[in-house]
């Protein structure tokens, strides 16, 4: 691999992904899962899934194309539709990217609070992460790309060792009923299927990295590779959490995976504090996330400007995903309104965005087709 010139591989680009897929999915579905739904939020997580992986094949077949014509992603939209209407788009995907990465950056300042410095300012705590998210979007995509690949494993083996010492306290038990004798409500199920496809929405700017990848990378079998691995992870998870715990148990905890490192011991008590490394691990995942969603703010910034100000665009988006990320945290009705907007409009706007944009150049190549017929 060619060294500085802001090009990163396929792996690079998935274990990228592996981050986008785990890091909130992990922390937050199984209790939104069960607190309705009980050990039925099994069925919603393998369908939300499953409609998951065909919006990634979806978009992973428009960056093909965009890498087949050798164009950006602002260049592949003026094509089709125009400057104004690719505009308005960034304009929105900028906006969309900004409120995940500004509710990762307070769910990052939450689990700091309660499970690594307690009783610290939230100002602060937002502060620095935001000086250091700063930092990572400047140094620019190689680098985090390189970065993010010898993390990979970093992050997956003590992942790995977390579920396997877990599964020796699984009550099979637990899991029954599967389905309750009222049997399954058909909205409820839809419901929380979309929520859990709402998870992966922030594909939506993955084409904005096309242009960054080299022309002979393998992106769809790494990226179908990262997601699967998540989807297989994610369903352990859940499986254990309400194995140990009880559906209803987890249906009370905030962030249920974190408590599991709690309660999980290192045979022979070598290692006292197993559970602040495993909290650590999550922790950067989250980090890691929200860097790959103000990357995407940032590209959005330059191309709807044409100026190609990084240093200023990155401090501009850090400073604003901080001051989000604070109003979240101090006022829980703001960010319940944020949730219902990114669930009631952002998701459908930009699902109807994505599928226009995928579907639309084809439609339109195969209507000049049949006019030179």
């Amino acid at each position: 691999m060619d060294i500085e010139n802001e090009k990163i591989s396929a792996r690079q680009l998935g274990r990228m992904l592996f981050y986008d897929f785990f890091a909130l999915t992990s922390l937050l579905l199984p209790g939104i899962l069960t607190k309705e739904f009980g050990m039925s939020g099994f069925f919603s997580l393998i369908a939300g899934y499953l409609g998951g992986y065909l919006f990634l094949r979806m978009i992973l077949a428009q960056m093909r194309k965009m890498m087949e014509k050798n164009q950006s992603f602002d260049n592949y939209l003026q094509h089709y539709f125009g400057k104004i209407l690719t505009r308005a788009g960034l304009l929105y995907l900028l906006l969309f990217a900004g409120i995940g990465g500004a509710y990762g950056l307070y769910l990052l300042c939450d689990i700091t609070r309660q499970y690594l410095i307690r009783d610290t300012p939230v100002w602060l705590i937002v502060g620095v992460l935001a000086v250091l998210l700063i930092y990572g979007v400047s140094a620019g995509i190689e680098s985090r790309g390189r970065m993010m690949e010898l993390l990979f494993w970093l992050f997956l083996l003590p992942i790995i060792a977390l579920f396997l010492l877990a599964v020796w306290n699984v009550e099979p038990a637990r899991w029954m009923p599967l389905v309750s004798k009222e049997g399954i409500s058909v909205n409820k199920w839809l419901s929380k299927s979309y929520l859990v496809f709402a998870f992966f929405l922030n594909l939506t700017y993955l084409p904005v990295l096309t242009e960054n990848l080299h022309l002979s990378s393998n992106i769809s079998q790494a990226c179908r590779k990262s997601y699967a691995l998540c989807a297989g992870l994610n369903v352990i998870l859940f499986l254990l959490l309400t194995g140990i715990f009880g559906a209803p148990t987890v249906a009370q905890m905030e962030e249920a995976a974190l408590t599991l490192t709690a309660m999980v011991k290192v045979p022979g008590g070598f290692l006292e504090r197993q559970d602040a490394l495993l909290c650590g691990i999550w922790f950067v995942s989250v980090f890691l996330f929200v860097e790959n969603a103000m990357y995407a703010s940032v590209w959005c910034a330059k191309r709807i400007t044409g100026r190609n100000a990084h240093g200023y665009y990155v401090f501009g988006a850090g400073i604003c995903v901080g001051i989000l990320a604070v109003l979240m945290y101090a006022n829980a009705w703001m960010r319940e309104y944020l949730v219902r907007w990114y669930l009631a409009i952002g998701v459908p706007v930009m699902l109807l965005l994505a599928v226009v944009v995928t579907l639309w150049p084809l439609m339109k190549e195969m209507g000049n087709k049949e006019g030179l017929q």
